[in-house]
């Protein structure tokens, strides 16, 4: 068979082939490989002085001890709970023995960064291996499963949280993805520990969480018990810091504060003044989730279709909260592998849900970029390993004309700043038509021209989408104007 007729065959097969788990793992390490945030950099370090209050016999003391910033990193206090860096602590031991013995500085390693930050890629396999699970338990399609994985590892979405910005958002949607498979095995009480930790180590599991108890509960007084149960894990952290130094203070100097205080912004006005589209989204998924026609009984009557109601529900909190709350860039993470467990279901809109995506990614990584976020700057790719092959930094404040992507961008293309709103509204158009055309129980009347299989140059596209920014970033850092050799 000749080249052009393996290459024909391949192209319009439905399977993910090994050159695309290529492109996607050689994507994502091209942005792990060229920066190094400052979140990286504090989280890192704040899981390592957790073995620092442990061996200074003072371990309630953790949260002074980070305050006094002894290592320099960029956030003073360590304004999250314990296990939102306890598992990375356990994986950075070894920074902790070389940082003790020989008073090393971590942060100003991009070596011991990148090690710190490869434990993060490592729970995204773990995410992907319980996404295929998941896949197939509600397709019982091991391609539809294979492509749930590729599509979660090659978004946007897990490249920003993960391989660039080094956040621990991974943990929280490790354990959740681990709960939800225990939830439609019909392990109810692996459901609610895996949820507790996830909710313990980030918050922002909850209002899924919610969701789903009211889809799976109708009684009052179990659905009350079984909310209170998922903050066991957080509840237990606060009583094991209550009165200890500097934990008051880290709380509410942290950015989990700030969050929360812009989690329901006044999207538009009422006579009442204003109100929160995020509030309003939240009562009419949880109202939705209630009032479907499932309980405890129907994990044995119909396991396939509760589980489809369990996975779109989740997508439809989390789409709510990317699309209607103010976010930080690396908080786009949480649509995976959840958004790509809808879109896999329905082979008759592949092609939509392909394209739909694809400018999604697109729309919302030009508005993150263009909002001003700290988001593909040139001060993040000092202390990476591209840095370091290159052998110099560059000073932020002395980094010419161009500092980041944004600055560059107006410069050149004036009317993109004028855009912003654009993109933000396909973005929302784009996610309430994937939501809205893959219902678990809608068929779609879509006309589709052409077959599905013949989606795949987009995905191509999709995964390198992310590639043209990170490029652009290197090329300013090259050319800054001022360079400082170690």
């Amino acid at each position: 068979m000749k080249l052009k007729d393996k290459f024909l065959t391949m192209y319009r097969s439905d399977r993910v082939t090994l050159g695309e788990w290529i492109l996607a793992i050689v994507t994502g390490l091209f942005v792990f490989v060229t920066s190094s945030t400052w979140d990286v950099q504090s989280l890192t370090q704040w899981s390592v002085n957790v073995w620092h209050a442990l061996f200074n016999g003072n371990f309630r003391g953790l949260y002074a001890y980070t305050a006094e910033n002894i290592y320099h990193v960029h956030h003073a206090h360590m304004g999250s709970e314990l296990l939102s860096v306890l598992p990375w602590s356990v994986w950075n031991l070894p920074l902790f023995i070389i940082q003790r013995v020989t008073g090393n500085d971590i942060v100003g390693s991009a070596t011991m960064l990148a090690y710190s930050k490869l434990f993060l890629v490592l729970l995204s396999v773990v995410t992907l291996i319980y996404t295929k699970k998941i896949a197939f338990f509600i397709t019982g399609d091991k391609n539809k499963s294979a492509w749930a994985m590729l599509l979660t590892a090659s978004s946007v979405y897990l490249y920003i949280s993960v391989c660039y910005s080094g956040q621990n958002d991974i943990l929280m949607i490790t354990a959740s993805v681990i709960a939800v498979y225990s939830l439609i095995r019909g392990k109810q009480t692996a459901f609610f520990v895996w949820s507790a930790l996830a909710i313990a180590i980030k918050p922002f599991f909850v209002l899924p969480y919610i969701a789903v108890v009211l889809l799976c509960e109708k009684r009052l007084l179990p659905i009350i018990g079984k909310v209170l149960l998922g903050f066991v894990g957080f509840l237990a952290q606060k009583l094991l810091f209550m009165g200890a130094p500097g934990y008051s203070e880290s709380m509410s100097s942290g950015p989990s504060k700030e969050m929360l205080e812009k989690m329901f912004p006044a999207n538009f006005n009422t006579a009442l003044g204003g109100t929160s589209l995020f509030a309003v989204a939240l009562v009419l998924i949880f109202f939705y989730a209630y009032t479907r026609d499932f309980s405890r009984e129907s994990f044995k009557d119909k396991p396939v279709l509760t589980a489809k109601y369990i996975v779109y529900l989740i997508t439809i909190t989390y789409a709510a909260y990317v699309l209607l709350s103010p976010f930080s860039f690396y908080r786009i993470g949480i649509l995976v592998p959840y958004l790509y467990l809808v879109l896999v279901q329905n082979k008759k809109m592949y092609f939509y849900n392909t394209v739909f995506d694809t400018v999604m990614q697109a729309a919302l990584l030009m508005k993150m970029v263009l909002r001003g976020s700290k988001l593909l700057t040139v001060q993040f790719v000092n202390k990476s390993l591209f840095q370091r092959v290159l052998g110099y930094t560059v000073n932020y404040d002395k980094a010419g004309k161009y500092q980041s992507i944004d600055t560059f961008l107006f410069d050149k293309i004036d009317l993109l700043e004028k855009f912003q709103p654009a993109f933000s509204g396909v973005a929302i158009v784009c996610a309430a038509l994937l939501l809205w055309n893959n219902h678990p129980e809608r068929e779609s009347k879509l006309k589709v021209y052409g077959d599905p299989k013949y989606c795949r140059a987009i995905n191509w596209l999709r995964t390198l989408i992310i590639v043209p920014f990170v490029l652009m970033v290197l090329w300013l850092f090259v050319h800054a104007p001022v360079r400082v050799y170690a």
